[in-house]
């Protein structure tokens, strides 16, 4: 996901989680996203951080739902703050920048 449309709800996918140094798929664990603004400010809209599910029966794959409601500005470049923590306590963080757009048909 490279955009966030407007009006719209959008789902917010992580896909293949991994141990880095195992290689094996993490399925257990906890993974949240902050939306936040050029200017480092959480988006309005929706409560954050916003806790990402497991896909049952996938590899490391999850999802959530960014509310149709955040207040957001078409062209402007948002940033997902991704966090995720692993049963055992491994953390893994980045960036995912979000274009915000208006759906065409």
């Amino acid at each position: 996901m490279t955009e966030i449309y407007l009006n719209n709800d959008n789902l917010l996918s992580i896909e293949a989680l991994k141990n880095a140094s195992s290689g094996s798929f993490m399925n257990d664990a906890t993974v949240t996203a902050t939306l936040k603004d050029s200017s480092g400010n959480t988006v309005s809209g929706q409560t954050f951080p916003l806790t990402l599910s497991y896909m049952a029966d996938t590899d490391g794959n999850y999802q959530a739902t960014l509310s149709d409601s955040l207040n957001i500005i078409e062209s402007t470049i948002y940033t997902a703050e991704i966090t995720a923590t692993s049963s055992s306590g491994l953390v893994a963080k980045w960036n995912m920048e979000l274009t915000a757009t208006k759906r065409t048909a």
